[in-house]
């Protein structure tokens, strides 16, 4: 993996923790409108953990080639 492209994929990883920081916030402080919000924060959550957990994968990957 070139440096260009471990630059994208921590950029990707500081953009989905921001977003993960601004969904947690709205959880913890009652900032819910209905159940319908509430599952689609869930599902973001689960989607960026499992995407980061991805990443951070591949990066380690590429650090022991």
């Amino acid at each position: 993996m070139a440096m260009d492209e471990v630059d994208v994929v921590q950029f990707v990883q500081r953009s989905i923790k921001a977003r993960k920081t601004v969904i947690l916030d709205v959880l913890e402080h009652n900032g819910l409108s209905n159940m319908e919000q509430y599952r689609e924060l869930m599902g973001e959550l689960i989607a960026f953990n499992f995407i980061l957990q991805e990443l951070s994968g591949l990066l380690e990957k590429q650090e022991q080639e």
